[in-house]
């Protein structure tokens, strides 16, 4: 693909950030009136690099051969150590081909989603994590034929609105990026919610980790959280713990 100067170019700084190569990365873009006016989520991953311009492969969708061409605005969002980032940008070209890519030219800085948008609090209690039909990173785990990721058990740490800390076992299927399913209890009444590992850290067990799990939208229970979170305020308020 030819390389020209960008848009954007003098943003070219926020690559150092980027994802790397064949790196799993989400795209979201406005779609117009005529077909819906949803803003919807693609998965995709990076197919290429170079100081001002990010290369992604082109997602298909219904709409996408009317609606993609240089100038659309998209956001670009993807997991790592310091936790979820996102970037807005400009496609700068369409290049159709036998794998069709985006040119992409950055029109903001990268932000990076370390603290969360919600007031959190400690939480206990045991959780069942299962993978989610059609992660994308699910196919590419390079899984045997008829071999099933096994479900696993996890604890909570923390919870809030808007997702959870929870400890698991290490060397499981459950890494950065992944979608995920958690099934807990939360007063006395089940609770079942999909999101995506936005972080992983070590735990002081060494046989553990812990991961950040940001809930996707919509979140059915964001009522029942939010009182849990305002309950256990109270709560540690009334106990003297700030």
């Amino acid at each position: 693909m030819a390389r020209r100067a960008a848009p954007g170019a003098e943003l070219s700084r926020a690559a150092a950030q980027w994802p790397g190569l064949n790196h799993r990365v989400w795209v979201e873009l406005q779609m117009p009136d005529t077909f819906g006016g949803d803003l919807i989520r693609l998965p995709t991953r990076v197919e290429d690099a170079h100081e001002g311009s990010l290369v992604v492969a082109a997602p298909s969708f219904r709409g996408d051969l009317h609606v993609v061409a240089p100038g659309l605005p998209v956001t670009v969002a993807w997991a790592g150590a310091r936790g979820q980032s996102r970037q807005e940008f400009l496609i700068a070209e369409v290049v159709r081909r036998r794998v069709s890519a985006w040119d992409l030219a950055p029109s903001s800085e990268v932000v990076v989603e370390q603290r969360r948008r919600y007031a959190r609090v400690p939480a206990s209690g045991s959780v069942r994590l299962s993978p989610v039909e059609g992660d994308p990173l699910q196919r590419e785990a390079d899984l045997a034929d008829g071999v099933v990721e096994p479900l696993l058990e996890g604890h909570l740490v923390d919870l809030s609105e808007g997702g959870s800390a929870l400890s698991v076992g290490g060397g499981s299927w459950l890494r950065l990026g992944r979608l995920v399913r958690m099934s807990f209890e939360l007063d006395g009444a089940p609770l079942d919610q999909v999101g995506q590992v936005v972080r992983s850290l070590d735990s002081l067990d060494p046989d553990l980790v812990e991961v950040v799990v940001a809930f996707s939208e919509p979140v059915p229970a964001a009522d029942r959280l939010r009182r849990f979170v305002m309950q256990t305020q109270i709560r540690q308020r009334r106990g003297g713990d700030r």
